[in-house]
């Protein structure tokens, strides 16, 4: 294995990882929306399992501008 190798093989992980990360906002913002039609506040409230998702969506939306703010700072 090579160091250009091992640089390509990394590059490519973030951009899986990018993917993945926007791919699992896309299906949890969809899964929150219909949460929040089908539930009053209070409800949203109460439930762990939404409060939950809340956390992980923010999260991965958080993980997502920090990884490309780190890109863009790098390739300037």
């Amino acid at each position: 294995m090579t160091k250009q190798h091992s640089e390509k093989r990394t590059e490519a992980a973030v951009g899986l990882l990018l993917k993945t990360f926007e791919q699992n906002v896309a299906d949890t913002d969809t899964i929150l929306n219909e949460f929040e039609t089908t539930h009053d506040d209070y409800e949203c409230d109460q439930s762990i399992w939404y409060d939950a998702l809340v956390t992980g969506h923010y999260a991965m939306k958080e993980a997502i501008d920090k990884i490309n703010n780190r890109l863009n700072r790098k390739n300037k």
